[in-house]
């Protein structure tokens, strides 16, 4: 019997339809989540194990040159910054993701923080919790311009929702979907216009060396002193210490961050500033995102182990 182990702490949370999906596949599988691993505890605890359910687990070479039985590796999520790629193929590992499994959950949580940031939603709460009365004066979002960068499923759900706010809508990607952005109404842009015109910009791409601290000083400069931006997709898209900074200086308007370069963000300077919404990684997490992820994760395992099988 095939045995994979499961790592991240929704899986079967609010189905066990996933769980089923392997126990029908003839796989024993185990669950164990601890925030943080190091690779020496994920080398520990795969030891014996032909497939992984992986969440934000290193997956490193070294880990997989540690755990010879391992066959196959299924993300519970889209981005691939913690696996190795390159040792994986070279080693035979068989790699999955959940593209597109919780798009509409990110949009939903990317478009409500930016209703916050503009109209002060939550800092305005807080204060009536603690017995202040203070009066905000908000930011316009209706008829405002989006600026995405990162035109895929995400990006896209954003778009939706722009236009029923009748926005004027930026994106900047490498391949266009020519059918969606006519449809749309979409502008196609340059990082550069969409950093001086757009009044809200959302980053919806993956976290690379090209895009590793691509917002930072020089782009902030750009920027409206009106602007705001947003991070739902990978920690480390942004420089924190130059948005930090840009913020104290009125370079732009606010920031909300959903994804830091450490999580938790302990000691961060965004974390004193009331111009900043902070969240712990959320954006992903709805009902109906999670239990897509979980099933196409448990698939992709299951498909991931049987073509290992055939291969012998």
């Amino acid at each position: 019997m095939k045995k994979v182990m499961v790592f991240p702490s929704s899986f079967g949370k609010f189905s066990k339809g996933p769980e089923q999906l392997l126990t029908d596949a003839g796989i024993a599988f185990t669950k164990f989540f601890k925030p943080g691993m190091t690779e020496d505890e994920v080398i520990e605890k795969l030891q014996g194990y032909d497939g992984v359910i992986l969440g934000l687990e290193p997956m490193t070479e070294r880990v997989m040159r540690s755990c010879p039985q391992l066959k196959v590796v299924s993300r519970f999520g889209v981005g691939m910054d913690n696996v190795d790629l390159a040792a994986a193929k070279e080693l035979g590992i068989k790699v999955y993701n959940t593209p597109g499994a919780n798009a509409n959950a990110v949009a939903d949580y990317t478009f409500g923080m930016m209703l916050d940031l503009a109209r002060s939603i939550s800092i305005a709460s807080r204060d009536v919790k603690r017995g202040e009365w203070n009066k905000y004066t908000g930011y316009p979002v209706y008829g405002a311009t989006l600026g995405i960068i990162g035109l895929g499923a995400i990006g896209k759900g954003m778009a939706r929702r722009a236009k029923g706010f009748d926005m004027r809508v930026m994106a900047y990607d490498v391949y266009w979907d020519e059918a969606f952005i006519a449809e749309y109404g979409i502008e196609k842009a340059s990082l550069e216009e969409i950093y001086a015109q757009a009044d809200f910009i959302t980053l919806h791409t993956a976290l690379t060396e090209e895009t590793r601290d691509m917002i930072s000083m020089a782009q902030f400069k750009q920027m409206k002193p009106t602007a705001f931006l947003l991070n739902c997709a990978r920690g480390g898209l942004v420089n924190e210490a130059d948005l930090a900074q840009a913020l104290r200086t009125g370079e732009i308007a606010g920031a909300g961050i959903d994804a830091f370069c450490e999580e938790p963000p302990t000691g961060s300077p965004l974390l004193e500033l009331d111009s900043v919404i902070a969240a712990p990684h959320i954006a992903g997490s709805s009902i109906d995102g999670i239990d897509t992820m979980a099933r196409m994760s448990a698939e992709n395992c299951i498909k991931g182990l049987r073509e290992a099988n055939e291969r012998g």
